[in-house]
């Protein structure tokens, strides 16, 4: 497979074999192209009075979305085109609103609107890989993903840190998920895409906190725990072995704990440790069980700081895999593992003062959705 970038638009090309329904292979060529032009400006307006301020602004976006999938039978010297096209305007408001009674506390009210855009690689429907009970391969007609967020958050500083805790409302519109779906030439076979799933609801509770406890060690740490409520059509095998399309409707109650130490041994040498575990999870059609990763880190700096040379040691517990059960389109247990147990070292040296404009330059989201569902 070859791909070239262009300025607004990515090609892809694939030469191949495919088998017939008498089991002989004959080769196909499938072509990609996929332009995505974005046009956007917006405005920001706040103002401080005594304790009270407050923030506003407003993003306003038109985007064209268009893409051409070609297949070649070389064989039966058979072509076909698939386009498809998506043009759209949206606003994206927002706005935040914070009461500091004292330097100890502050209360904020906010809510905002976002979009994540779908990938190149939920797009391409080129096949990503093919076995004897599944393929995958993106959606050419998936759409993006809004999410219309309020929040409500207290801040308590401490004396070696900071405490915030909040609550949250959340509306996805179309929300972007993996899903299995039953091939339609083979109903023996499996098809792993993504699809665009109705609007998903959420609220619950979040805390954070940055604290030292001593001078030599530092914690970020982060919890959230929430309910969502999902729903959407999903397909099955009905008594007669025939394919239907029901609604289905999930509640789910999950949560999530993050946390990051650093150790501070002298001014050149620290270690990390971060650790990460994410509950149990229903959606539309899996039950993903929990994760857990813990990843190690050290940090040496010599040579008056010019020069570091750092060691990383991701997944110590080879735990890092998505594993889930599931009813629809029948039952079923899988489990993915991909390469996240890695030991990396790095060695690196800073020509200069090492201030550069460019490197200090805030960066800003890409607003593209990655994965999601199973992975």
């Amino acid at each position: 497979m070859q791909a070239r970038l262009f300025e607004n638009s990515i090609f892809y090309e694939s030469n191949g074999r495919e088998q017939n329904e008498s089991g002989q292979y004959i080769p196909t060529t499938t072509l990609f192209d996929y332009s995505r032009d974005i046009y956007s400006a917006y405005a920001t307006y706040g103002k401080k009075l005594e304790k009270w301020s407050y923030q506003v602004g407003l993003r306003a976006e038109t985007v064209s979305v268009d893409s051409d999938a070609f297949r070649r039978d070389l064989a039966a010297n058979t072509e076909l085109n698939i386009p498809f096209k998506n043009d759209y305007f949206e606003l994206y408001p927002s706005a935040f609103f914070t009461y500091t009674p004292s330097e100890k506390n502050s209360y904020q009210l906010s809510y905002s609107r976002r979009i994540d855009r779908p990938g190149i690689g939920q797009v391409n429907p080129l096949p990503q890989f093919n076995t004897a009970l599944i393929s995958q391969f993106g959606n050419q007609e998936l759409l993006p993903q809004f999410t219309n967020s309020m929040e409500v958050n207290y801040t308590r500083q401490l004396k070696k840190g900071s405490v915030t805790a909040g609550v949250f409302y959340r509306i996805i519109e179309d929300e972007i998920q993996q899903a299995i779906l039953i091939d339609r030439a083979d109903t023996n076979r499996l098809i792993l895409t993504n699809l665009n799933f109705d609007n998903t609801s959420s609220y619950g509770v979040e805390l954070s906190s940055n604290y030292r406890p001593t001078k030599w060690w530092s914690v970020n740490a982060s919890f959230d725990l929430f309910s969502q409520k999902q729903k959407s059509l999903a397909e099955s095998f009905d008594t007669n072995g025939d394919i239907v399309l029901n609604t289905v409707e999930v509640d789910n109650v999950a949560w999530n704990l993050r946390a990051f130490n650093n150790f501070k041994v002298s001014k050149s040498l620290s270690f990390s440790a971060f650790g990460m575990y994410r509950g149990k999870n229903k959606n539309i059609q899996f039950e993903m069980q929990d994760m857990l990763m813990v990843n190690l880190g050290m940090r040496y700096s010599f040579m008056e700081g010019r020069a570091s040379f750092s060691l990383n040691y991701n997944d110590i517990f080879n735990t890092m895999y998505a594993e889930f059960d599931g009813e629809r389109p029948f039952l079923q247990r899988g489990r993915f593992e991909w390469e996240s147990q890695q030991i990396s070292g790095r060695l690196s040296y800073r020509f200069g003062g090492g201030k550069y404009r460019a490197k200090s330059r805030k960066q800003r989201d890409n607003d593209v959705k990655q994965g999601g569902g199973i992975f």
